[in-house]
């Protein structure tokens, strides 16, 4: 393991030199709307056909369902979180130097999270069936909170590191738990634990770094620097309301929260083992 900040010192200048846009990463970013779209014009027998069965699951479906719309709403719902998630963690990721885990984040998503996502359902075998691309988009939130992290140790604070991702991430889970577990479920006793937790991790981290100065925790927050983290805060707020605070859609159907807690989660852990630990 190395230091964080060290360690991205060498990949950040080699991805700025790209400049900020890459027709690759637009296409890639562009591919998603265009590959649901595609998806949801084939005829409603052909989509209920490729939705995912726990009880009855194949490979095909394993993967094909996450990329299934059966309703418009169902899928503009998630071409507009898409729409919102994407084109911010983008340029957070470029301008924190992590291009390539952006990148490679985004294919992994796409290529390998539908049957991870889908393999994990089988840990809860009874009868329902599961589609759509809401699983993804949480995997791209889950990016979104360690990019964010990074973007401000790298632009804003210099007592920051990508190391203290897990702060943010514990933070996050304790909104979650709040929004989307029912009282009689023990909700206070989950939220006070994941707020101890941050609590702990931050105060273990003062006490082995110190108090840093004000002067080092806004060394960067000129020339529109902060207002881009702020508008990275303010999606990545939005994710517990918009993937949590609902069970019922508006056709019957259920909302399937493990999905998302799985694709945030597992995303999140997945970009800090490779980014942190591994690097």
């Amino acid at each position: 393991m190395t230091d964080g900040r060290a360690a991205s010192s060498g990949w950040q200048a080699h991805d700025r030199s790209f400049g900020l846009l890459n027709p690759v990463d637009l296409l890639l970013l562009a591919g998603v709307p265009i590959v649901l779209l595609g998806v949801f014009v084939l005829p409603l027998q052909v989509r209920e056909q490729l939705v995912f069965e726990v009880t009855d699951p194949t490979v095909l479906d394993a993967y094909v369902s996450h990329y299934v719309h059966l309703d418009q709403s169902h899928l503009f719902g998630n071409l507009l979180v898409y729409a919102l998630v994407g084109p911010v963690t983008y340029p957070l990721s470029v301008l924190s130097g992590c291009r390539w885990l952006f990148r490679r984040a985004l294919l992994t998503f796409l290529l390998v999270f539908p049957l991870v996502l889908s393999g994990m359902q089988q840990l809860f075998p009874r009868e329902r069936i599961l589609f759509g691309f809401s699983g993804i988009n949480a995997a791209l939130f889950g990016l979104l909170t360690f990019v964010l992290v990074s973007y401000v140790s790298t632009h804003l604070s210099s007592s920051i590191d990508e190391s203290d991702a897990p702060a943010l991430l514990f933070f996050m889970l304790s909104l979650i738990t709040v929004i989307a577990v029912p009282s009689r479920a023990w909700m206070e006793e989950i939220t006070l634990v994941s707020v101890g937790i941050s609590l702990i991790y931050v105060v273990a981290l003062l006490l082995c770094v110190g108090v840093p100065d004000w002067r080092s925790i806004v060394d960067g927050w000129g020339g529109g620097r902060a207002e881009i983290a702020l508008i990275g805060a303010g999606v990545l707020l939005l994710f517990p309301f918009v993937g949590f605070h609902q069970t019922f859609t508006g056709d019957g159907g259920v909302y399937d929260l493990y999905a998302h807690f799985l694709g945030y989660a597992l995303a999140f852990i997945v970009m800090y083992i490779v980014t942190v630990i591994v690097d």
